[in-house]
């Protein structure tokens, strides 16, 4: 990780684990008590000898040595005291005390030794201020460690991509699975330039030419080192550094998602293809049969069997007929799926939700819990409660009170989804599922292939007669239920 989490106290040094028996720090953090009672001690012997001594010379200056050993227990005032009664101690029993110089002498002295002891004093305080903090910064840099030392592992052990950048636009850290996405050998990655590989990302960091830092997301195509092009979803966020400008990136690989989007939209195309060329089939078969009952009819008449126009029209319709038969594969061949109903419901509470709020519209789901899974294609029955919804919101455009309530529960053999809105209601409910309807948005397929998809699935969908608003509700079979699908179709209730 970084170097500066190596760095130790700079200009401190540790203190050594064995110290000397006469080692300053022995007496440092000896107890109040014990240097109390060395300097008293020191301090009557030196003035026993000064005593005993019988010399003109003084050996007052003696009183230094508790002066210094006591001064950094005391404060400054203390110190100041303790100077004065060392000075008067010394002019009682130096050999020419209380003399006319004695004031001078008692002066200097006072500044002697208060002004010892106050260096001390402030060299021990220092000394005590900066073993402290070096205790405090080499914790800090231990933690440091530790913490970088979680980040690692976080980072080494994410199945995601992450890669930061310096402000060239260089790799400064990739962990493994950044080296497998992009199919090289662990290691190699550092000092590259990340252009060749994720174009996107060398381009956003030369776009942001503010100090600001930001934080956003995209898709885009990136390549692996073998020539292999992939989608890459990236999130990312810049941030300054003392060295420049930095990009951090979680990245990962979105190809597998988009292939299964686009397959699972192909399948809901072609589900709804089916429905829509059986609807067209179905209508192009009426036609063409009263086609053939007009092209009968006409060959009675003396004369016109031998037009050529009659033989082109009965060519046609036969041409129509056949084409009218020829259908795509039924989705009743494919295997029907089954479906987490708690599951299919919350995700589409998340679709719907940010519309029904945008239209001031009051939603409310009802979903109990031990619902039993249902048979059905996920994605089709989602997108059948979707079609639901906003057939709801078109109908309450004009409503002065706006809700919209979906409920579900286990009824009988079957679990049964109601849409409930506070709308006008349906003025013609037999003709809801009709396709084509005349005044219907767009082709008026929304319900036709709705319940056609819901039909793929063993279940019925229907309206329901109520006092207000329209009500209609989707019938599923469970995944295990017993009782055989054909007692859950053609259950359409009418007004």
């Amino acid at each position: 990780m970084s170097k500066e989490s190596q760095i130790e106290a700079p200009g401190l040094e540790r203190e050594p684990e064995n110290i000397s028996p006469f080692s300053l720090a022995r007496v440092f953090d000896a107890p109040r008590g014990v240097i109390i009672a060395w300097t008293i001690g020191i301090s009557l012997a030196i003035a026993a000898l000064d005593v005993w001594i019988d010399t003109n010379v003084s050996i007052g200056m003696l009183y230094l040595i508790p002066m210094l050993l006591v001064s950094f227990i005391l404060n400054r005032g203390q110190i100041i005291f303790l100077g004065l009664v060392y000075s008067l101690l010394r002019e009682h029993l130096a050999p020419f005390g209380w003399e006319l110089e004695s004031v001078a002498r008692i002066g200097y002295a006072v500044i002697g030794f208060a002004g010892a002891g106050l260096f001390a004093n402030e060299v021990v305080r220092s000394r005590r201020m900066a073993l402290q903090y070096s205790r405090e910064l080499q914790e800090q840099i231990q933690r440091r460690k530790e913490a970088e030392g979680q980040l690692r592992t976080l980072i080494e052990s994410s199945p995601a991509a992450i890669i930061t950048l310096d402000a060239d636009g260089r790799v400064d850290l990739a962990n493994q699975a950044a080296h497998e996405l992009l199919v090289l050998p662990m290691g190699s990655l550092y000092g590259e330039r990340i252009r060749k590989y994720l174009p996107v990302m060398a381009d956003l960091l030369q776009a942001n030419d503010g100090d600001l830092p930001y934080r956003t997301a995209t898709n885009a195509r990136g390549r692996r080192a073998n020539g292999e092009s992939f989608l890459a979803c990236v999130w990312f966020a810049t941030y300054p550094t003392r060295a420049g400008k930095r990009l951090a990136a979680i990245i990962t690989d979105a190809s597998d998602d988009l292939r299964d989007w686009q397959e699972t939209s192909l399948q809901n195309l072609l589900r709804s293809t089916r429905v829509l060329v059986g609807s067209v089939s179905h209508e192009i078969r009426n036609v063409c049969a009263a086609i053939a009952v007009v092209h009968a009819n006409l060959g009675r008449i003396p004369g016109v069997a031998q037009s050529e126009d009659y033989t082109a029209l009965g060519t046609l319709a036969q041409g129509l007929a056949r084409l009218a038969t020829v259908e795509l594969h039924s989705a009743g061949d494919q295997e029907v799926g089954t479906s987490n109903l708690e599951t299919l419901l919350e995700e589409f509470r998340i679709v719907v939700e940010p519309t029904l709020d945008a239209e001031e519209i009051k939603f409310e789901l009802d979903i109990p819990e031990g619902l039993p899974p249902v048979v059905g294609d996920h994605h089709g029955l989602l997108q059948v409660f979707l079609n639901l919804s906003r057939n709801s919101v078109r109908a309450m455009e004009n409503a002065e009170r706006r809700d919209l309530r979906v409920t579900a529960r286990l009824h009988g053999p079957a679990v049964e989804v109601r849409f409930q809105d506070s709308g006008p209601g349906v003025k013609n409910p037999e003709r809801l599922f009709q396709a084509f309807q005349q005044g219907a948005d767009a082709v008026g397929l929304g319900l036709f292939v709705s319940r056609a998809i819901v039909r793929a699935s063993e279940g019925e969908l229907y309206h329901e007669p109520s006092e207000t608003g329209c009500t209609m509700c989707v019938r599923l079979k469970p995944h295990l239920a017993p009782e055989p699908a054909g007692e859950l179709q053609n259950t359409e209730i009418t007004a």
